[in-house]
Protein backbone atom coordinates (compact mmCIF):
# COMPACT_ATOMS: atom_id res chain seq x y z
CA UNK A 1 0.00 0.00 0.00
CA UNK A 2 2.98 2.61 0.71
CA UNK A 3 4.10 1.46 -2.74
CA UNK A 4 0.80 2.25 -4.50
CA UNK A 5 -0.18 5.30 -2.38
CA UNK A 6 3.72 6.88 -3.82
CA UNK A 7 2.63 5.85 -7.35
CA UNK A 8 -0.41 7.89 -6.90
CA UNK A 9 1.08 10.45 -4.97
CA UNK A 10 3.70 10.97 -7.28
CA UNK A 11 1.44 11.25 -10.96
CA UNK A 12 -1.24 13.41 -8.73
CA UNK A 13 1.55 15.93 -7.90
CA UNK A 14 2.89 15.72 -11.38
CA UNK A 15 -0.38 16.50 -12.13
CA UNK A 16 -1.01 19.87 -9.97
CA UNK A 17 2.32 20.68 -11.40
CA UNK A 18 1.55 20.50 -15.42
CA UNK A 19 -1.64 22.45 -14.39
CA UNK A 20 -0.07 25.16 -12.03
CA UNK A 21 -0.76 28.75 -12.59
CA UNK A 22 2.40 30.50 -14.00
CA UNK A 23 4.14 27.22 -14.28
CA UNK A 24 7.80 28.16 -15.27
CA UNK A 25 10.92 25.57 -16.55
CA UNK A 26 11.79 24.47 -12.86
CA UNK A 27 8.18 23.36 -12.28
CA UNK A 28 7.98 21.10 -15.54
CA UNK A 29 11.51 19.66 -14.66
CA UNK A 30 10.35 18.63 -11.53
CA UNK A 31 7.17 17.02 -13.31
CA UNK A 32 9.45 15.05 -15.38
CA UNK A 33 11.27 14.34 -12.10
CA UNK A 34 7.69 13.14 -10.49
CA UNK A 35 6.64 11.15 -13.14
CA UNK A 36 9.94 9.15 -13.33
CA UNK A 37 9.77 8.46 -9.76
CA UNK A 38 6.07 7.55 -9.82
CA UNK A 39 7.27 5.06 -12.85
CA UNK A 40 9.87 3.82 -10.64
CA UNK A 41 7.73 2.90 -7.72
CA UNK A 42 4.80 1.45 -10.18
CA UNK A 43 7.56 -0.97 -11.37
CA UNK A 44 8.42 -1.86 -8.52
CA UNK A 45 5.62 -2.54 -6.94
CA UNK A 46 4.51 -4.71 -10.40
CA UNK A 47 7.77 -6.61 -9.77
CA UNK A 48 7.14 -7.29 -5.83
CA UNK A 49 3.18 -8.53 -7.02
CA UNK A 50 4.80 -10.76 -9.95
CA UNK A 51 2.91 -8.41 -12.35
CA UNK A 52 6.52 -8.55 -14.74
CA UNK A 53 4.56 -12.02 -15.59
CA UNK A 54 2.68 -9.72 -17.82
CA UNK A 55 4.76 -6.51 -18.50
CA UNK A 56 8.54 -7.61 -18.81
CA UNK A 57 10.07 -4.91 -20.79
CA UNK A 58 8.20 -2.51 -19.05
CA UNK A 59 8.87 -3.53 -15.60
CA UNK A 60 12.71 -3.73 -16.05
CA UNK A 61 12.60 -0.31 -17.65
CA UNK A 62 11.80 0.64 -14.24
CA UNK A 63 14.66 -0.36 -12.25
CA UNK A 64 16.85 1.57 -14.52
CA UNK A 65 15.01 4.69 -14.19
CA UNK A 66 17.09 5.86 -10.86
CA UNK A 67 19.58 7.28 -12.91
CA UNK A 68 17.54 9.77 -14.42
CA UNK A 69 16.96 11.02 -10.84
CA UNK A 70 20.63 12.71 -10.52
CA UNK A 71 20.48 14.83 -14.03
CA UNK A 72 16.78 15.70 -12.91
CA UNK A 73 18.17 17.30 -9.63
CA UNK A 74 21.30 19.00 -11.03
CA UNK A 75 18.87 20.61 -14.06
CA UNK A 76 16.10 21.36 -11.10
CA UNK A 77 18.66 22.88 -8.77
CA UNK A 78 20.34 24.96 -11.99
CA UNK A 79 17.30 26.17 -13.07
CA UNK A 80 16.14 27.20 -9.89
CA UNK A 81 19.93 28.86 -9.03
CA UNK A 82 20.57 30.48 -12.74
CA UNK A 83 19.16 33.39 -14.93
CA UNK A 84 20.36 30.91 -17.84
CA UNK A 85 17.51 30.05 -20.05
CA UNK A 86 16.95 26.22 -20.61
CA UNK A 87 18.79 24.31 -22.99
CA UNK A 88 18.26 21.36 -25.02
CA UNK A 89 22.16 20.17 -24.32
CA UNK A 90 20.77 19.29 -20.65
CA UNK A 91 19.34 16.29 -22.03
CA UNK A 92 22.72 14.97 -22.96
CA UNK A 93 22.28 14.25 -18.91
CA UNK A 94 20.54 11.73 -20.00
CA UNK A 95 22.60 9.88 -22.05
CA UNK A 96 23.56 7.28 -18.48
CA UNK A 97 19.81 6.25 -18.57
CA UNK A 98 20.18 5.17 -22.50
CA UNK A 99 23.68 3.38 -21.91
CA UNK A 100 22.18 1.75 -19.44
CA UNK A 101 18.88 0.21 -21.40
CA UNK A 102 21.47 -0.35 -24.11
CA UNK A 103 23.31 -3.09 -22.20
CA UNK A 104 19.78 -4.75 -21.93
CA UNK A 105 19.10 -4.70 -25.75
CA UNK A 106 19.25 -8.65 -25.69
CA UNK A 107 16.92 -8.46 -23.09
CA UNK A 108 14.63 -6.56 -24.73
CA UNK A 109 14.65 -7.88 -28.09
CA UNK A 110 14.09 -11.55 -26.96
CA UNK A 111 10.78 -13.60 -26.59
CA UNK A 112 8.09 -12.82 -24.32
CA UNK A 113 8.57 -16.16 -22.60
CA UNK A 114 12.57 -15.79 -22.37
CA UNK A 115 12.10 -12.21 -20.61
CA UNK A 116 9.83 -14.04 -17.64
CA UNK A 117 12.23 -16.71 -17.23
CA UNK A 118 15.04 -13.95 -17.21
CA UNK A 119 13.10 -12.15 -13.90
CA UNK A 120 11.83 -15.47 -12.45
CA UNK A 121 15.74 -16.43 -12.33
CA UNK A 122 16.66 -13.02 -10.96
CA UNK A 123 18.35 -11.75 -13.91
CA UNK A 124 20.16 -14.53 -14.44
CA UNK A 125 22.72 -14.17 -17.77
CA UNK A 126 23.02 -11.11 -17.37
CA UNK A 127 24.88 -10.62 -13.86
CA UNK A 128 27.80 -8.76 -15.40
CA UNK A 129 24.98 -5.85 -17.06
CA UNK A 130 23.20 -5.84 -13.71
CA UNK A 131 26.44 -5.33 -12.54
CA UNK A 132 27.01 -1.98 -14.74
CA UNK A 133 23.37 -1.06 -14.17
CA UNK A 134 24.69 -0.84 -10.11
CA UNK A 135 27.43 0.71 -10.72
CA UNK A 136 25.59 3.92 -12.74
CA UNK A 137 23.09 4.36 -10.41
CA UNK A 138 25.85 4.43 -7.85
CA UNK A 139 28.17 6.97 -9.80
CA UNK A 140 25.35 8.82 -11.20
CA UNK A 141 24.10 9.68 -7.53
CA UNK A 142 27.06 10.48 -5.83
CA UNK A 143 28.44 13.18 -9.14
CA UNK A 144 25.10 14.79 -9.42
CA UNK A 145 24.28 15.30 -5.59
CA UNK A 146 28.12 16.83 -5.74
CA UNK A 147 27.12 18.97 -8.19
CA UNK A 148 24.29 20.22 -7.55
CA UNK A 149 25.78 21.26 -3.89
CA UNK A 150 28.38 23.20 -5.74
CA UNK A 151 25.89 25.05 -7.90
CA UNK A 152 23.71 25.54 -4.60
CA UNK A 153 26.97 26.54 -2.91
CA UNK A 154 27.98 29.47 -5.64
CA UNK A 155 24.43 31.02 -6.08
CA UNK A 156 24.45 31.61 -1.89
CA UNK A 157 28.04 33.01 -2.27
CA UNK A 158 27.24 35.21 -5.42
CA UNK A 159 23.87 36.16 -4.32
CA UNK A 160 24.85 39.41 -3.13
CA UNK A 161 26.37 40.25 -6.47
CA UNK A 162 22.91 40.15 -7.69
CA UNK A 163 20.15 41.46 -5.29
CA UNK A 164 20.18 44.48 -2.61
CA UNK A 165 18.07 42.45 -0.37
CA UNK A 166 18.11 38.47 0.19
CA UNK A 167 16.43 37.86 3.52
CA UNK A 168 13.53 36.63 1.71
CA UNK A 169 15.20 34.42 -0.76
CA UNK A 170 15.68 31.07 0.89
CA UNK A 171 16.93 28.44 -0.79
CA UNK A 172 17.33 26.16 1.90
CA UNK A 173 14.57 24.04 0.84
CA UNK A 174 16.69 23.38 -2.36
CA UNK A 175 19.51 22.09 0.24
CA UNK A 176 17.28 19.61 1.85
CA UNK A 177 16.57 18.21 -1.38
CA UNK A 178 20.17 17.33 -1.91
CA UNK A 179 20.38 16.00 1.32
CA UNK A 180 17.41 13.80 0.65
CA UNK A 181 18.69 12.49 -2.54
CA UNK A 182 22.12 12.03 -0.56
CA UNK A 183 20.26 10.24 2.03
CA UNK A 184 18.22 7.75 -0.37
CA UNK A 185 21.67 7.13 -2.55
CA UNK A 186 23.52 6.44 1.02
CA UNK A 187 20.77 3.68 1.97
CA UNK A 188 21.55 1.93 -1.62
CA UNK A 189 24.36 1.36 -0.65
CA UNK A 190 23.50 -0.15 2.94
CA UNK A 191 20.47 -1.80 3.55
CA UNK A 192 17.40 -3.70 1.88
CA UNK A 193 15.37 -2.33 -1.34
CA UNK A 194 11.94 -2.27 0.17
CA UNK A 195 13.12 0.01 2.82
CA UNK A 196 14.48 2.05 -0.30
CA UNK A 197 11.49 2.44 -1.83
CA UNK A 198 9.86 2.92 1.18
CA UNK A 199 12.11 6.33 1.45
CA UNK A 200 10.87 7.27 -1.65
CA UNK A 201 8.04 7.32 -1.35
CA UNK A 202 8.08 9.18 1.38
CA UNK A 203 10.31 11.83 -0.47
CA UNK A 204 7.61 11.90 -2.68
CA UNK A 205 5.37 13.94 -0.52
CA UNK A 206 7.94 16.22 0.36
CA UNK A 207 9.17 17.11 -2.71
CA UNK A 208 6.01 17.85 -4.29
CA UNK A 209 4.82 19.88 -1.57
CA UNK A 210 7.84 21.85 -1.09
CA UNK A 211 7.97 22.18 -5.08
CA UNK A 212 4.79 23.46 -5.53
CA UNK A 213 4.93 26.14 -2.96
CA UNK A 214 8.03 27.32 -4.63
CA UNK A 215 8.50 30.90 -6.73
CA UNK A 216 11.10 30.92 -8.88
CA UNK A 217 13.34 33.87 -8.22
CA UNK A 218 15.03 34.56 -11.61
CA UNK A 219 11.55 34.15 -13.31
CA UNK A 220 11.11 38.18 -13.35
CA UNK A 221 11.37 39.90 -17.15
CA UNK A 222 14.04 42.32 -15.44
CA UNK A 223 16.73 39.52 -16.73
CA UNK A 224 16.10 41.30 -20.26
CA UNK A 225 18.31 44.51 -19.74
CA UNK A 226 19.43 47.00 -22.21
CA UNK A 227 19.20 44.31 -24.70
CA UNK A 228 21.21 41.64 -23.25
CA UNK A 229 20.11 37.75 -22.22
CA UNK A 230 22.01 37.24 -19.31
CA UNK A 231 23.96 33.99 -20.70
CA UNK A 232 25.77 33.09 -17.78
CA UNK A 233 25.90 33.22 -13.85
CA UNK A 234 27.82 36.82 -12.68
CA UNK A 235 31.41 35.87 -12.19
CA UNK A 236 33.00 38.34 -9.71
CA UNK A 237 35.56 38.17 -6.86
CA UNK A 238 33.77 38.95 -3.77
CA UNK A 239 37.00 38.94 -1.47
CA UNK A 240 38.23 42.40 -0.89
CA UNK A 241 41.82 41.46 -2.10
CA UNK A 242 41.37 39.87 -4.94
CA UNK A 243 39.19 42.99 -6.16
CA UNK A 244 42.26 45.55 -5.40
CA UNK A 245 44.49 43.32 -8.01
CA UNK A 246 41.72 43.60 -10.65
CA UNK A 247 44.13 44.59 -13.65
CA UNK A 248 43.71 46.54 -16.79
CA UNK A 249 44.44 43.60 -18.81
CA UNK A 250 41.14 41.66 -17.04
CA UNK A 251 39.33 44.94 -18.06
CA UNK A 252 40.14 44.08 -21.59
CA UNK A 253 39.31 40.69 -21.66
CA UNK A 254 35.80 41.90 -20.29
CA UNK A 255 35.51 44.70 -22.98
CA UNK A 256 35.77 47.50 -20.70
CA UNK A 257 38.75 50.02 -21.24
CA UNK A 258 39.31 52.54 -17.98
CA UNK A 259 37.56 55.11 -19.68
CA UNK A 260 34.49 53.06 -19.65
CA UNK A 261 35.00 52.24 -15.98
CA UNK A 262 35.33 55.82 -15.46
CA UNK A 263 32.33 56.73 -17.27
CA UNK A 264 29.95 53.88 -15.80
CA UNK A 265 31.41 55.07 -12.37
CA UNK A 266 29.97 58.53 -12.55
CA UNK A 267 27.08 58.01 -14.20
CA UNK A 268 26.17 55.43 -11.24
CA UNK A 269 27.12 57.84 -8.74
CA UNK A 270 24.92 60.41 -10.37
CA UNK A 271 21.92 58.13 -10.51
CA UNK A 272 21.91 56.82 -6.48
CA UNK A 273 22.49 60.62 -6.06
CA UNK A 274 19.98 62.26 -7.81
CA UNK A 275 16.91 59.49 -8.36
CA UNK A 276 17.88 57.09 -5.70
CA UNK A 277 16.85 53.51 -6.69
CA UNK A 278 17.69 52.10 -3.72
CA UNK A 279 14.81 53.18 -2.10
CA UNK A 280 13.14 50.17 -4.18
CA UNK A 281 13.14 47.58 -1.60
CA UNK A 282 13.87 44.86 -4.53
CA UNK A 283 16.43 46.37 -6.72
CA UNK A 284 18.59 43.66 -8.36
CA UNK A 285 21.80 44.60 -10.16
CA UNK A 286 19.95 44.19 -13.32
CA UNK A 287 17.33 46.48 -13.31
CA UNK A 288 20.19 49.02 -12.33
CA UNK A 289 22.42 48.08 -15.06
CA UNK A 290 19.11 48.47 -17.42
CA UNK A 291 19.04 52.49 -15.64
CA UNK A 292 22.56 52.92 -16.69
CA UNK A 293 22.05 50.79 -20.12
CA UNK A 294 24.83 48.60 -19.37
CA UNK A 295 25.46 45.34 -19.08
CA UNK A 296 24.77 43.51 -15.65
CA UNK A 297 28.20 41.76 -15.71
CA UNK A 298 30.14 44.92 -16.37
CA UNK A 299 28.16 47.13 -13.95
CA UNK A 300 29.21 44.61 -11.50
CA UNK A 301 32.92 44.68 -12.45
CA UNK A 302 32.37 48.47 -11.77
CA UNK A 303 31.24 48.44 -8.58
CA UNK A 304 33.61 45.95 -7.44
CA UNK A 305 36.56 47.76 -8.61
CA UNK A 306 36.01 51.03 -8.09
CA UNK A 307 33.73 50.73 -4.77
CA UNK A 308 35.64 47.62 -3.40
CA UNK A 309 32.21 46.39 -2.65
CA UNK A 310 29.94 43.89 -4.24
CA UNK A 311 26.13 45.06 -5.43
CA UNK A 312 24.32 44.07 -1.79
CA UNK A 313 27.19 45.80 -0.08
CA UNK A 314 26.86 49.28 -2.40
CA UNK A 315 23.31 49.36 -1.81
CA UNK A 316 22.69 48.80 1.77
CA UNK A 317 25.20 51.79 2.37
CA UNK A 318 23.77 53.78 0.40
CA UNK A 319 20.05 53.05 2.32
CA UNK A 320 21.77 53.93 5.69
CA UNK A 321 23.41 56.82 4.14
CA UNK A 322 19.00 57.95 3.49
CA UNK A 323 18.27 56.90 6.69
CA UNK A 324 20.96 58.89 8.79
CA UNK A 325 19.83 62.30 6.23
CA UNK A 326 16.33 61.48 6.84
CA UNK A 327 16.34 61.07 10.70
CA UNK A 328 18.78 64.29 11.35
CA UNK A 329 15.25 66.45 9.56
CA UNK A 330 13.03 67.85 12.21
CA UNK A 331 10.09 66.44 10.71
CA UNK A 332 11.54 62.63 11.20
CA UNK A 333 10.78 62.85 15.08
CA UNK A 334 7.16 61.78 14.39
CA UNK A 335 7.97 58.32 12.63
CA UNK A 336 9.38 55.40 14.42
CA UNK A 337 13.07 54.50 13.57
CA UNK A 338 11.70 51.20 11.77
CA UNK A 339 8.89 52.95 9.03
CA UNK A 340 12.11 55.46 8.20
CA UNK A 341 14.32 52.46 7.25
CA UNK A 342 11.19 51.47 4.89
CA UNK A 343 11.41 54.13 3.48
CA UNK A 344 15.09 53.78 2.66
CA UNK A 345 14.69 50.44 1.04
CA UNK A 346 15.09 48.14 3.48
CA UNK A 347 12.29 45.11 4.02
CA UNK A 348 13.03 43.94 7.23
CA UNK A 349 13.90 44.96 10.82
CA UNK A 350 16.85 41.94 10.56
CA UNK A 351 17.97 43.56 7.65
CA UNK A 352 18.35 47.16 8.42
CA UNK A 353 19.70 46.07 11.84
CA UNK A 354 22.43 44.36 10.82
CA UNK A 355 23.60 46.60 8.12
CA UNK A 356 23.04 49.58 10.45
CA UNK A 357 25.78 47.96 12.49
CA UNK A 358 27.69 47.18 10.07
CA UNK A 359 27.93 50.38 8.37
CA UNK A 360 28.01 52.70 11.75
CA UNK A 361 29.19 49.77 14.38
CA UNK A 362 26.69 50.34 16.89
CA UNK A 363 22.60 49.32 16.42
CA UNK A 364 20.19 52.06 15.57
CA UNK A 365 18.83 52.37 19.21
CA UNK A 366 22.14 52.87 20.42
CA UNK A 367 22.70 55.23 17.87
CA UNK A 368 19.37 57.10 18.78
CA UNK A 369 20.94 57.96 22.32
CA UNK A 370 24.38 59.52 21.05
Amino acid sequence: MLYLSGVFLAFFLAFLLLTKRNRNIADLILTGWLAAIGLNLACHYMFLTRQYTEYPSFTFLGFTLPVVYGPFLYMYVRKQTSPRPFSWKYLLHFIPFLMVNLLFLKFYLSSFDKRVEIFKHQGSGFETEMLFRLYFIYLSGIIYVILSFWLLYQFRKNMVQQFSNTEKINFNWLLYLIIWIALIWGLVLFVNVNIIYGAVAVFIIWLGYFGIKQVQVFSQPTLAVAGYRIEAETKVETEKEEISLITDKKYQKSGLTKENIENIHARLQKILKEEKPFINPNLTLNELAAMLDVHPNNLSQVINSKENKNFYELINEKRIEEFLNKISEPESKQYTLLSIAFECGFNSKTSFNRNFKKYTGVTPSEYQKV
